[in-house]
């Protein structure tokens, strides 16, 4: 099952000579034609994946039934189906209807995968498949670019691709620190092991220069690390981390000034065409004036960035925009004002209810999800993977699904008394 998982993403959404294209798009006309013919074509391949998938999840939701039957607990699961209702209801208002009729097709093939996953797998099983197909990815991924000859860490400006684009493998790294981190805790054997691999996800993660995928690891393996470690443990790193980043701003500052900046930027040479804080904010004024137009339902779930919008904005700005580089701005255009507090709820519903159990049941596997979801919370403002159809956007319904509906806190509070 989880090979079987793994290679249905892979298929979707990974290119093993992308390290070669990533190389080869210096022009931003060239790169921009690849974004608008990814909105308005689907390869065979993709659709085909795509249905497997579906048709796995309709076939596991009827033979297989670990956990017995789903129920809502509390109020994250009605926040939950809200949003799921909402986004299902936007062809009704949607500007572009067939644009938003395939993505939500997509859309709600990821919701009952999400939910065939979550009801056949413990959260232990699920950390271990993020674990296994992130590490398999990020294998490809290398051994593409070792073949390709792309693989060139020592280089100036180089970044991290593998199979896919730098801040998508950023991704991949974070979820396999965090998933290495966290099976190191819910196994008993192979420790080493997982954090090992572990720490080459951070050493990958650094070598993408995705500063916000580098960012938001960071600070959801302290909030982790933070749930599952004693006190005196806390303090202990507490300390530690003040002295070691303490100890390098001095190195670096002496060094020179230059040296202080690349390190922040992870190395990259930024311009304003580069994803940098500068071409967002262009890009946020730009789609401001559609969610002026229409801030309360928005233009129908994925149904903002058409062709000849991606071609419009991108001209504007000039460089390739394929969404707003931020998840929330992303669902005020898509579902507008209500579809963004529903998300935003759905997000602080998970976060707090992941960490009670946490609290409750002493479960390193209940943290995990609560850092996966920090991560999508922060990874999520300045920029909008989390809400495209990926690895990431799926483990983040599967884990909201198991603390919705399969999670009973009843259980977890009689096991800890």
């Amino acid at each position: 099952m989880f090979l079987f998982l793994a290679a249905l993403f892979f298929l979707v959404y990974h290119d093993l000579s992308y390290s070669r294209k990533f190389k080869e798009l210096d022009q931003v006309k060239s790169s921009e034609d690849v974004l608008v013919t990814d909105v308005a074509e689907g390869t065979i391949v993709r659709r085909i994946a795509l249905l497997s998938l579906g048709l796995f999840a309709i076939v596991s939701l009827i033979r297989h039934r670990t956990y017995g039957r789903l129920r809502i607990h509390g109020p994250l699961g009605w926040i939950l189906l809200s949003f799921v209702a909402w986004a299902l209801l936007s062809p009704v208002w949607a500007e572009d209807l067939p644009l938003t009729l395939r993505r939500l097709v997509v859309f709600g093939i990821f919701c009952i995968a999400a939910v065939a996953v979550a009801r056949r797998l413990s959260l232990r099983e699920i950390i271990l498949w993020a674990f296994f197909s992130t590490a398999l990815f990020l294998v490809i991924g290398v051994f593409t670019e070792l073949v390709l000859g792309t693989f060139r860490p020592f280089a100036t400006g180089y970044r991290f691709a593998g199979s896919l684009h730098p801040n998508g493998q950023g991704i991949n790294c974070a979820l396999l620190l965090l998933s290495g981190v966290a099976a190191a805790d819910v196994e008993k054997h192979g420790r080493t092991f997982f954090r090992a691999c572990a720490l080459v996800g951070f050493v990958f993660l650094i070598l993408t220069a995705s500063r916000t995928s580098f960012a938001a690891a960071l600070l959801a393996l302290a909030v982790y690390l933070g749930a599952v470690c004693s006190r005196a443990t806390k303090i202990a790193m507490a300390y530690s981390l003040s002295i070691a980043f303490c100890v390098l701003l001095l190195v670096l500052a002496n060094a020179s000034l230059p040296g202080l900046t690349s390190a922040v930027t992870l190395g990259r040479n930024d311009s304003a065409v580069d994803s940098s804080f500068n071409g967002r904010a262009g890009v946020w004024e730009d789609v401001g004036y559609y969610v002026h137009r229409r801030p309360i339902l928005g233009y129908g779930y994925g149904g903002f960035w058409t062709p000849t919008r991606i071609s419009e904005i991108s001209d504007e700005e000039k460089w390739a925009i394929p969404d707003s580089h931020s998840a929330y701005l992303d669902y005020l255009l898509s579902l507008g004002a209500v579809g963004l507090v529903a998300y935003t709820l759905l997000l602080f519903a998970g976060i707090r209810r992941a960490f009670r159990f946490q609290n409750l049941s002493h479960n390193s596997a209940f943290a995990f999800c609560g850092a996966l979801l920090v991560f999508c919370a922060l990874h999520g403002l300045l920029e909008s993977a989390v809400i495209w159809p990926s690895l990431l956007m799926f483990l983040g319904m599967v884990v909201l699904a198991q603390l919705a509906f399969v999670c009973r806190p009843q259980a977890i509070e009689i096991a800890h008394l």
